[in-house]
């Protein structure tokens, strides 16, 4: 039998307690979860305590949209500091990752469409700064990532694994969202091809995915709409297929969905697990 893999995604309904935040997952069918959002210390302590014996893992803590190449020497220090905050809170609750941007070119945090961003200069400046995040907060229980991206890097697999090998850090890993990638119409009708080829590259590095989907409207010059897992053409008997090779224990995210939704995104992802013969982690669960 395949590896057992794990769901998770947001949590919409409102919770008071621990208690209330575990039984939600549950009911859901989620074995991964997002960085808990309780603000009181003691509150959060509880609630990593009832994941751990529940076994639900924190998939993710959010260090999204913070520019760590600014070319603003003072920002990027700022930015720096800022995701080093970031990646000492899931060092603390154990969180598989803390993931990241790799940066744009400009000091602009509306538009990151830079031609620069694909320098080497840049590359070298997000390489530098991964290190000292690391180097500094020195995790060892949590990885440090950065999500695939079309406007800035890492934006391919080759890319990421040139990253991986100059950063040379053992808490530095990845972090795969196929959608992001998706940049031409060969990517999008042969998805199941680019997803095995990712996983052919970055398999061993990954920590954690991200579940969403992609359509490309035939009534325009190419153009990519992002929209939820299973609204799209994304090919998840592949990535279900691919996920259950790996080694380690690597949670597929639902992310960018309402309430409504993460309902039909569930469903549909234990539809294509079972469709793909791979068996989802607390599935018995799962009342919703």
């Amino acid at each position: 039998m395949s590896r057992q893999i794990r769901i998770g995604g947001p949590v919409f309904t409102p919770v008071e307690t621990p208690e209330q935040f575990v039984r939600h997952l549950q009911e859901q069918g989620f074995a991964a979860t997002y960085h808990p959002r309780f603000s009181d210390p003691a509150l959060l302590r509880e609630a990593v305590a009832a994941l751990a014996e529940a076994d639900i893992v924190i998939a993710e803590t959010g260090a999204f949209g913070i520019n760590v190449i600014d070319p603003d020497v003072e920002q990027r220090e700022r930015n720096i500091a800022e995701i080093c905050r970031r990646l000492e809170s899931a060092e603390r609750i154990g969180s598989l990752c803390c993931v990241a941007h790799g940066g744009w070119a400009g000091s602009n945090s509306f538009n990151k469409h830079y031609p620069e961003n694909f320098s080497q200069r840049s590359i070298d400046t997000l390489v530098e700064s991964v290190q000292r995040i690391i180097d500094t907060v020195q995790p060892s229980r949590t990885k440090f990532v950065l999500e695939t991206e079309s406007r800035y890097l890492p934006d391919s697999a080759d890319v990421y694994l040139e990253i991986l090998q100059a950063v040379d850090r053992p808490a530095f890993a990845a972090h795969l969202d196929p959608v992001n990638i998706t940049l031409c119409p060969r990517r999008f009708y042969r998805s199941g091809d680019f997803i095995r080829d990712c996983f052919a590259k970055l398999g061993p590095h990954l920590v954690s995915c991200h579940a969403k989907d992609i359509q490309m409207p035939r009534h325009v010059q190419v153009r990519f709409d992002e929209t939820f897992a299973g609204n799209g053409s994304l090919d998840y008997r592949a990535y279900f297929t691919e996920l259950a090779k790996l080694d380690a224990d690597v949670p597929l995210m639902i992310e960018h969905v309402n309430a409504r939704q993460l309902r039909w995104a569930t469903g549909y992802l234990y539809e294509q697990a079972t469709r793909a013969g791979v068996p989802i982690r607390h599935a018995n669960r799962r009342t919703t």
